[in-house]
């Protein structure tokens, strides 16, 4: 992903106050959902469309390592996960999910540890 890509991002999707836009999720074909499962923790990027749509993202992870998942993907009907990155569950750590898909604003997720 080029810096003009993340810089439409940031602009897409922060208001005057610096806060994620509010758009509806379910007009967003990827989200990023956190699990906590005992030792670990998992952050699943997974999408979903009702038309064929392909999308650009890229999952970056920081804590106490660096993380970047990037790619394409071609959704169509039912949710399926597009990227998985498991953690310690006591780690300290922000996510980063950045989408493009053709025709729609960019938009950018965040989700961090509750520490």
């Amino acid at each position: 992903m080029n810096g003009h890509f993340m810089l439409m991002v940031g602009l897409a999707c922060m208001g005057p106050t610096g806060e994620e836009d509010m758009m509806q999720t379910s007009a967003r074909p990827l989200v990023l959902d956190v699990i906590g499962d005992g030792p670990t923790t998992t952050l699943i990027v997974s999408g979903s469309a009702p038309e064929l749509r392909r999308v650009r993202y890229s999952l970056i992870v920081e804590g106490q390592s660096y993380t970047r998942h990037a790619g394409t993907a071609t959704l169509y009907g039912e949710r399926q996960i597009i990227s998985r990155v498991r953690l310690h569950a006591g780690e300290r750590w922000t996510a980063t999910l950045m989408v493009e898909t053709e025709g729609r604003a960019p938009y950018r997720l965040v989700r961090t540890s509750a520490h």
